[in-house]
C-alpha cells in the first residue's frame, strides 16, 4: 500500500524553516522549547520561526500552548503523522545523523563502509531513540582498537552537533564474506556510505 503524504504539508515543508524546526522538535522529544529558544537552536530567524510554527500547527503536525506570555512548542505525538513524517527523510534526526556520521568517518581512509540497522534502519524508531550503524573497517591496515576510537570520536561529535547517540558497532572486513550470523544479516541492511 503506498502511503501518500498530504499536499497541505509537502506545501508546509517546502517553505524555508519547517523542515529544521521538525528535525529540532525531533531531536529533543523530551524538551519544551519557546518560539526563541526553537528558532535558535534550529538555526533559523525568529520571524521564520513564529510563520512556520502556525503554519506547521495547522496541518496537524506541532502544537502549541500558552505558558506565561511564552508560547511552548512541541511536534504531536500522533503515529500516524510521525509516520508521514519518517517518509521524508530531511525531517528524520536520526537518519539524517547516520549519514553525517557516515560521510564524516568516510573522511578516513581505512572505511569501506557504513550501513544502519537496528530500529531505525527498520524505519520503527521513535523520536530519540540511539542509531546502530555497522562500521566496516580495513582491518588490513589499522586495528580495531583504533577503529573503536575513531568511531566513538566521531559519534560523539555528531552528538554534539545533533543531540543524536550514534552507536558503532565496529565489523573488519574480512569477516564481512563469512555466511549466516552478524555478516549474513548486515549484507541485507541499507548502505548509508560506501567507498
Amino acid at each position: 500500500m503506498i502511503r501518500l503524504i498530504p499536499r497541505e504539508l509537502l506545501s508546509a515543508l517546502a517553505r524555508k524553516g519547517r523542515i529544521e524546526i521538525i528535525r529540532t522538535l525531533r531531536s529533543f522529544p523530551d524538551r519544551d522549547f519557546t518560539i526563541n529558544e526553537l528558532a535558535r537552536t534550529a538555526g533559523i530567524p525568529v520571524m521564520t520561526a513564529w510563520r512556520a510554527t502556525s503554519e506547521l500547527r495547522k496541518v496537524g503536525i506541532l502544537r502549541t500552548r500558552r505558558l506565561g506570555n511564552s508560547i511552548i512548542v512541541s511536534i504531536v505525538e500522533d503515529p500516524h503523522k510521525l509516520r508521514m513524517l519518517r517518509l521524508i527523510s530531511d525531517t528524520d534526526p536520526q537518519r539524517t545523523s547516520a549519514l553525517l556520521y557516515a560521510k564524516s568517518l568516510g573522511e578516513r581512509s581505512w572505511l569501506r563502509e557504513c550501513k544502519l540497522f537496528g530500529s531505525v534502519g527498520r524505519g520503527e524508531h521513535a523520536p530519540g531513540e540511539e542509531v546502530d550503524v555497522a562500521v566496516i573497517y580495513d582491518d588490513a591496515v589499522i586495528s580495531e582498537n583504533e577503529v573503536r576510537a575513531a568511531a566513538k570520536q566521531t559519534a560523539e561529535r555528531v552528538k554534539a552537533e545533533t543531540n543524536v547517540t550514534i552507536v558503532p558497532l565496529c565489523i573488519p572486513e574480512s569477516e564481512m564474506g563469512r555466511r549466516g550470523g552478524l555478516a549474513s544479516e548486515l549484507r541485507e541492511r541499507e548502505t548509508i556510505w560506501k567507498r
